[in-house]
């Protein structure tokens, strides 16, 4: 808990150090920042002296959101706060407009999205996976709506940074790079590969709901965890899941075991973080950021070759 509470009054400052300050009904601040790079999710916090309703307006979607009491307040116009995590598409360019509304009074800002240049990775997958056969089409878009009704879901905030780890392993390949398999030029890497040897546990980001838990035709094995807000963390190629849809899970729990399904080189762990529909790279989210390794992962299952005995001399 200490390290959650360094962590956040950490990130409250940066926000308060690059943020414009408004007062809300003479008492309060809002905090946000004025630039965010393409592809990141960033935190907006109002403060006020009492409890209080805000609505964010955020690329023509609207979030409501009620106050709680503020553990950080330094002073009593702080007491309590109302927090959105939003994000910027990979794609985004210019500034994009917020608009808030709280305690009666309305305030626009606008977020310049910083441009960032992507890597581009270079894979080979069976060919399944790049030109699907017509048999599996009708999958392909049976999992893709799935997946769109998980994601239009909008609960209660469950989520807090930072987020969890939930595979201690490096990473194999970054978000945002364009991908070419087999030598075809397809969409940007919307989450990041993390190095998980098959059967390894793999835990949750946050506190959640599972909205999703099934066998996907390019995901293989996986599972949507809802936080909140638009928020859900998404985890790929899995062995096999250890929660059911509308089950509860908690920040730091084993929900699967890493695998190889779907389309993938090699086993490892496909986390995905997606805020109001847009996919965000998580890792400036996490406690403790993996660092780029690179290489497959093994699996836990490999027997090791027996040491071979060394021969008596006679």
């Amino acid at each position: 808990m200490k390290r959650l509470s360094i962590f956040f009054i950490l990130l409250s400052l940066a926000v308060l150090l690059t943020s414009p300050h408004f007062g809300i009904a003479a008492e309060g601040t809002c905090h946000v920042p004025g630039s965010v790079s393409q592809g990141h999710a960033f935190p907006v916090i109002v403060t006020g002296s009492k409890p209080f309703e805000a609505r964010f307006t955020w690329r023509e979607e609207e979030l409501f959101v009620s106050s709680v009491p503020n553990p950080f307040a330094s002073n009593p116009e702080e007491a309590h706060k109302a927090e959105v995590l939003l994000a910027v598409p990979l794609d985004a360019k210019g500034s994009l407009p917020l608009t808030i509304r709280a305690n009666g009074k309305s305030h626009r800002f606008a977020v310049k999205a910083l441009s960032v240049a992507w890597p581009q990775s270079i894979l080979k997958v069976l060919p399944r996976y790049v030109q699907p056969p017509l048999e599996v089409q009708e999958k392909i878009a049976r999992d893709r709506e799935h997946s769109r009704q998980a994601l239009a879901l909008r609960t209660e905030k469950q989520w807090q940074l930072p987020l969890a780890r939930p595979v201690p392993g490096g990473i194999t390949s970054p978000f945002g790079g364009r991908r070419v398999f087999n030598g075809q030029p397809r969409a940007p890497h919307k989450g990041t590969d993390l190095r998980s040897p098959e059967g390894a546990p793999v835990r949750a980001a946050a506190d959640g709901i599972a909205v999703l838990a099934e066998e996907q035709y390019y995901g293989g094995n996986t599972i949507y965890v809802d936080h909140g807000q638009g928020i859900f963390s998404v985890y790929c190629h899995l062995l096999e899941a250890d929660v059911s849809v509308g089950d509860k899970v908690r920040r730091g729990q084993v929900i699967a075991r890493s695998g190889a399904t779907g389309r993938v080189t090699g086993a490892h762990l496909h986390f995905g973080f997606i805020v109001q529909g847009v996919s965000v790279d998580a890792m400036p989210l996490l406690d403790f950021p993996p660092k780029v390794t690179g290489g497959p992962s093994h699996s836990i299952f490999e027997k090791k070759a027996s040491p071979k005995k060394a021969r008596s001399k006679k």
